[in-house]
């Protein structure tokens, strides 16, 4: 299997032409170019990428690779590019500090001519599909790719080989007050809790979580606390049962958005649809068909 098969499909299809300048050597070129050029750096002459995304490293997991790599030897180079002080990691990093734990001078590396976008775009990319990242670095990646690459849902969507409706999901969990955030990452309350609350203030928000955390309240507890507060109608709260709540998280798991369902007692009712932007109505629309 050649390297650039192996960083995966997405990758790949964000290394084309299609997102580069055609007049000048596109990533995937500088890549090609790259395969036979494999060299031995000095560790200490690396230095992490800014662009990271990945924050939380487990020392069992870095062991565990540290082992693998002291028996068998590394597998596959990291990548990086030349800077001014040196080099600076693209891809790889678990590897790099895998190496450093296990006192090894030097790693191979394939050093890659791209600048401070084609880097960061490589490096973001290529830890989302290898899912090493927790559900809230992975939103503020595609955040980032969003934001500051200007990339539409849809184009995130075909270059990290996730479904639109994940890649919409999960940027909604930039909306999460750090009180949650830190929750989920921890493992103190699971993605159900999480997206329960989303639309909720920040106060409402943090006081429903410190419940569900102290209580150990299960998501469909949380689901109705969080309905509650987002009801304006006392006579819905009331109302308004448990399947309902499910349903309405079911809904907004698969179209991306916000549903709420207005059931009456008679049996009849409707289903309301938020979107925030023309963006996401056309990926709502796509769902439904």
């Amino acid at each position: 299997m050649s390297k650039r098969k192996a960083l995966g499909s997405g990758l790949e299809a964000l290394l084309s032409a299609k997102t580069m300048p055609t007049s000048e050597p596109n990533v995937e070129d500088k890549l090609d170019q790259s395969q036979n050029k494999i060299r031995s750096i000095p560790i200490h002459e690396i230095t992490r990428n800014k662009n990271q995304p990945r924050q939380v490293f487990f020392d069992e997991a870095l062991e565990s690779m540290a082992a693998s790599i002291k028996e068998r030897g590394q597998l596959s180079p990291i990548l990086v590019r030349v800077v001014k002080d040196g080099y600076e990691l693209i891809a790889g990093e678990r590897r790099w500090r895998a190496m450093q734990s296990i006192q090894e001078h030097s790693i191979n590396a394939i050093v890659m001519d791209v600048d401070d976008t084609e880097s960061a775009l490589i490096a973001i990319v290529e830890n989302v599909q290898r899912e090493q990242l927790n559900s809230i670095e992975e939103a503020e990646a595609l955040l980032k790719l969003s934001k500051e690459y200007k990339m539409s849902h849809d184009d995130i969507a075909k270059y990290t080989g996730k479904s639109r409706s994940h890649v919409t999901n999960i940027l909604r969990l930039n909306d999460l007050t750090d009180y949650t955030k830190s929750k989920l990452i921890d493992g103190s309350i699971e993605m159900g809790h999480a997206r329960a609350v989303l639309l909720l203030d920040p106060a409402t928000q943090n006081s429903i979580i410190k419940q569900a955390v102290a209580k150990k309240l299960s998501v469909r507890s949380v689901e109705s606390l969080a309905r509650e507060k987002k009801s304006p109608n006392p006579k819905r709260t009331v109302t308004i049962n448990q399947d309902t709540v499910s349903l309405e998280n079911k809904f907004s798991e698969y179209l991306a958005a916000d549903v709420k369902i207005h059931h009456k007692q008679n049996g009849s009712g409707k289903i309301e649809v938020k979107y925030k932007s023309l963006e996401e109505l056309e990926g709502i629309l796509k769902k439904l068909k």
